[in-house]
């Protein structure tokens, strides 16, 4: 596991990679954003803020928070 991105100075994203995905996840610290895949990008508010991750390479993409628990699964 390596923080190879940051969505801010404050908060960085964790990478885990599986033999069939990769997995980003980032602590926002509230359950009150949103996140949202468009093309290779997931957008995410966390109102006042808005965050810009870019996706790793792979097919199929999903978004969700969960206890402020930004998760990104890509599959390969």
């Amino acid at each position: 596991m390596t923080a190879t991105q940051r969505l801010s100075e404050d908060v960085p994203v964790s990478r885990y990679e599986y033999e069939d995905s990769v997995v980003l996840a980032a602590d926002l610290g509230t359950s009150d954003a949103t996140a949202e895949i468009v093309g290779d990008t997931v957008i995410v508010v966390a109102e006042p803020e808005q965050y810009d991750l870019d996706l790793p390479e792979g097919e199929d993409a999903r978004a969700f928070i969960r206890n402020g628990v930004l998760t990104v699964e890509v599959d390969r």
